[in-house]
Formats: C-alpha cells, structure tokens, sequence
C-alpha cells in the first residue's frame, strides 16, 4: 500500500446513507468514528470541486487519515471521469513517520475500513507523494 492511495468505491452515489453507516459500525469497534465536514474552509479546500459535505477519520493509532466523497460533484464534475462507476471515493494517506505507524497493523485497518463498506472497489491512483 503507497502512503497515498485512492480507491473507488463501486456502487451509487444514492448509497451513501449505507456507505457511512457500514464505515461508521466497523470503525465503533475500535472506538472511532467519521466526521463530517461542512465547513467552508474544509469544503474550499477541495475545489475545484464543489461538495455539500464529505467524510473523513483521522487515526493517530496507526497513522492514517481517510476521506470519503462523492465521485460526482454538485456541478456534475466527476473527481474520476474514467471510473464513473464509482459512486464513491475513498482517499489515504499514510504516516510512515508517525511513532504508532506500523506497516501490516496501518495496512490491516485501512483494508478492514475498505472491506466494511461491502462494496467492490478499485485503486484509482497511488503514489509515493502527495499530488494536492
């Protein structure tokens, strides 16, 4: 896993109320849950596009930081325009310096996070580096 993974989630854009829920339940287990960002300085920061809301976790535990948001923006601009299949993105981004980063318990999580969503999904892009 590269510290800087984007995956798509197959299913609908209508499904995020069961997306959130299914994340959300397997992240209780380990006493975590996603925020949801509507602030504008959150929202600007991820023009050009335009979101009412996203999702996101921040796990000091193991080193990660997960977002989640609509493939499809409110103007219709799609963050993948070759997966349109994708409902749903999911971006990572590991800590390899973080003290509480370990390679297999990190990778564990963020697979567990991916499997809990009971979605097919695809790697979009990864990187070594943070392309933002």
């Amino acid at each position: 896993m590269k510290p800087f993974t984007t995956y798509g989630l197959k299913c609908s854009k209508k499904d995020e109320k069961n997306l959130v829920f299914r994340i959300n339940e397997y992240l209780a287990s380990k006493s975590r849950t996603m925020s949801k960002a509507k602030n504008k300085s959150m929202l600007d920061s991820r023009l050009p596009f335009v979101f009412k809301h996203f999702y996101w976790n921040l796990n000091k535990g193991v080193g990660t930081w997960f977002e989640l948001f609509p493939n499809e923006d409110i103007e219709g601009k799609y963050f993948n325009e070759t997966h349109k299949d994708c409902g749903w993105i999911l971006k990572t981004r590991l800590d390899l310096t973080h003290p509480l980063y370990e390679k297999n318990k990190t990778e564990k999580f963020l697979s567990d996070v991916l499997d809990s969503t009971e979605f097919e999904y695809i790697i979009l892009e990864e990187s070594d580096e943070d392309e933002e």
